[in-house]
């Protein structure tokens, strides 16, 4: 009985997100604080990103960045993964420096959005990366370095720079033989 109060708690915050009225919409993101889960994180990324109510979005982004459940690292990981826009990318990936969350098990994923992304996307993972207090496997270390290598040889020039520096930081990161 009082998991389905909860539940029923959770359905009603979540169909508040979809509200026309901002302050119901305010009142959602608030109540999420205390009563969330991360099934409700993909409903906030949504709006953030169709919302033009800079007090939704404020809060919206707030809130991210308080995050503190380890387990919303893989819904915000898909959401960069499918992610077209640069500038959205790069909002996402900050999220990870921002809270306390851990991406260091997606230390490759992220090098890749560097590479693949503008130069803001790279400057967000490099800060998410130069974070990480892990150890990492010299495998995987080294197919980066291979990827950076070869990134490095065909970007423009500002980027291009900002990979060297990104490389130096992957080399100061802890690594396992």
């Amino acid at each position: 009985m009082a998991q389905e109060k909860k539940d029923n708690r959770f359905n009603n915050i979540i169909k508040s997100l979809s509200s026309n009225k901002n302050e119901e919409v305010l009142t959602a993101i608030k109540q999420l604080r205390k009563h969330g889960k991360p099934e409700a994180i993909p409903h906030l990324l949504h709006l953030h990103q169709t919302t033009t109510n800079d007090e939704v979005i404020n809060e919206i982004t707030q809130f991210l960045f308080d995050l503190k459940d380890q387990s919303a690292t893989e819904t915000i990981i898909n959401a960069i993964a499918k992610e077209t826009n640069n500038s959205k990318k790069a909002f996402l990936i900050s999220i990870f420096w921002q809270s306390v969350l851990d991406a260091s098990d997606h230390l490759s994923f992220l090098v890749n959005q560097a590479i693949q992304g503008d130069y803001m996307v790279a400057v967000e993972a490099m800060t998410v990366i130069d974070n990480f207090e892990t150890t990492f496997h010299e495998d995987e270390i080294m197919n980066i370095f291979y990827d950076l290598d070869e990134a490095i040889e065909h970007e423009e020039e500002d980027k291009k720079e900002l990979l060297i520096t990104f490389k130096e930081a992957i080399r100061s990161l802890s690594v396992e033989f």
